[in-house]
């Protein structure tokens, strides 16, 4: 029994359902799931770098490959440079750079790259034989003879080392033939022979088809020198090195306009160096015109104002040229050093017996010194050259004259030839 109207009835009150408040409630929960497991993650951490995509070495392997087949070697050994840096470990990477620099004529830097090549692999072939071959570039360009003799020797002692590892490489066979001959020209037979070698193991290797150029150059073949290094630049048409051989063969074949056409393509394909620029003054001097050898001359040592031997070049073409003032600022920076107008320092050559070159210099100097009337500067140049040089008889001749110009010395008169009565 109970009371009706009372507020206290005990009995309970059934609520009614709401369904879409249990709907929400679901899509809160999934949402926070959502936000936690996966956008969370995904979100980098605040105030750290983002990380970028690592491009791999085999990248730039191909693109410094790519550069290196269109002549820009600069750009190609940088591009190996990359892929080194992100895998220092590959012994050929190292390899392909030191070739690069050699065709580069980095000789230095490319012997560098060989011994880094060495330090991970020492039983590389192809290793010892690239450093070989950068050595016997750098002994091509030495003036102390003993010096010169041991790079030559260091180069025959690294590529025999490559050919006991690897016989069968055609690219060993090939430095091997410009070593052989570097070495000792008698020995041009044994040469051949491995240029041959490097050709039937591999007949489009640019190298081989260099390699048998260079010994035909040596043995005085021109023609055939010749028509090796354009089968080499079939393979590459853009390497400078190519473009100064032929340059050089034309030249000497008596093709004067086909080497100037080759040195000029050398400089477009490398601007910054300055051996097709001497190689220019080189072809003009040889046919007299010294005006077009002296602004090629003058554009070499813009490029490198440090070079003594490039200043002396430069004080040779004033002097043929008559610009005796010009020739004697070159030609003193040559010899004595000092700093240049701009602020430059020049090293200064000393007299040298075995560089016929710098012996030029100082005759040349001296004579632009008499020439200019400075004979008590003119003077001791010759004494130096007939104290230091007694054997060199070009030398020799134009200290005389030199003497002979500033009242030092009388000419020898020339004795009169009696003519005999005809009967």
């Amino acid at each position: 029994m109970y009371l009706r109207g009372s507020k206290w009835d005990l009995r309970k009150k059934r609520s009614r359902s709401r369904p879409w408040r249990i709907l929400l409630l679901l899509i809160l929960i999934v949402g926070v799931v959502y936000v936690w497991q996966i956008y969370i993650p995904t979100v980098p951490p605040l105030f750290i770098p983002t990380l970028t995509p690592t491009r791999s070495p085999a990248s730039f392997v191909l693109e410094a490959e790519s550069l290196f087949q269109a002549g820009k070697l600069s750009q190609a050994e940088e591009s190996f440079l990359q892929a080194i840096a992100v895998n220092p470990r590959e012994t050929t990477y190292y390899i392909e750079l030191a070739r690069i620099r050699v065709f580069a004529g980095n000789y230095a830097d490319a012997e560098t790259a060989a011994r880094d090549a060495l330090v991970i692999d020492p039983n590389s072939a192809l290793a010892h034989a690239v450093l070989a071959w950068s050595v016997d570039f750098q002994a091509g360009q030495e003036q102390d003879p003993a010096r010169k003799s041991e790079l030559l020797a260091t180069a025959m002692e690294e590529i025999e080392q490559a050919v006991k590892i690897n016989p069968s490489s055609a690219l060993v066979h090939a430095y091997y033939a410009e070593i052989l001959i570097d070495n000792n020209i008698t020995d041009y037979v044994r040469a051949l022979e491995e240029a041959q070698r490097a050709l039937e193991l591999d007949p489009n290797l640019l190298e081989a088809h260099r390699a048998l150029g260079y010994v035909w150059e040596l043995t005085g073949n021109r023609q055939q020198a010749l028509e090796a290094y354009q089968a080499a630049m079939l393979i590459n048409p853009n390497l400078p090195r190519l473009h100064i051989d032929i340059g050089n063969m034309q030249r000497a074949l008596g093709n004067s306009e086909g080497a100037r056409d080759s040195y000029l393509n050398a400089v477009a394909l490398a601007p910054t160096s300055t051996e097709p620029l001497s190689l220019l003054v080189q072809l003009y001097a040889g046919i007299g015109e010294f005006g077009r050898a002296s602004q090629y001359a003058k554009n070499a040592v813009d490029l490198d104002p440090t070079d003594a031997r490039l200043r002396g070049n430069l004080g040779r073409m004033y002097y043929h040229n008559n610009a005796l003032e010009e020739a004697i600022v070159q030609l003193e920076l040559a010899i004595r050093g000092g700093p240049t107008e701009d602020g430059v320092w020049v090293e200064g050559f000393p007299l040298n017996p075995a560089d016929d070159r710098v012996i030029e210099f100082y005759y040349t100097y001296g004579l632009a010194l008499a020439k200019m009337g400075r004979c008590e500067e003119a003077v001791p140049i010759f004494e130096a050259l007939l104290r230091g040089v007694p054997e060199n008889e070009v030398a020799i001749y134009n200290a005389q004259e030199g003497l002979i110009l500033c009242g030092q010395l009388e000419r020898t008169p020339t004795p009169e030839i009696e003519e005999t009565p005809t009967p």
